[in-house]
């Protein structure tokens, strides 16, 4: 006899917007978004018997920024703290660049993570400085002035 299909999200919810073609032997989802990937399992059963399939869906992405840079001003000997933070699949590296030359770790100056500090600033450190996140799909910047007062 003819089997019953269903769809389901294994450790979830099927998301609002997908759609079933087919005789709901297809799952259609429209515009994936990260929140869409996980296992998804089709069953098909009648009065024979069932058999289950179950998939991995994996969604990647472009980095995107959560959290970037603003131009900032300060005192010679504060303190510099800037983080960008971007989401993606796979996660996103960062670089910085100061005035459009990388910048590399030195005695006071650190980055970790797509945070950069320097330590007690001084008019050396003024210009402009991006900070470059970047994975196998793309790469963003953002950028911001550091002036020292």
């Amino acid at each position: 006899p003819v089997p019953t299909i269903s769809w389901r999200k294994v450790n979830g919810h099927n998301p609002s917007k997908a759609r079933l073609r087919k005789s709901q032997a297809v799952l259609e989802i429209p515009n994936v978004q990260l929140e869409d990937a996980g296992m998804y399992e089709c069953k098909a059963e009648n009065s024979r018997g069932r058999n289950v399939f179950r998939g991995q869906l994996q969604v990647y992405t472009y980095p995107h920024w959560v959290e970037k840079l603003n131009d900032t001003q300060l005192d010679s000997g504060d303190q510099l703290r800037w983080e960008c933070k971007a989401t993606g699949k796979p996660r996103p590296t960062y670089r910085w660049l100061k005035n459009g030359a990388p910048l590399w770790p030195q005695s006071r100056i650190e980055m970790v993570n797509g945070v950069l500090m320097i330590h007690s600033v001084n008019l050396s450190d003024a210009g402009m400085y991006q900070c470059l996140a970047e994975n196998k799909y793309g790469n963003i910047y953002a950028s911001a002035e550091l002036k020292i007062l």
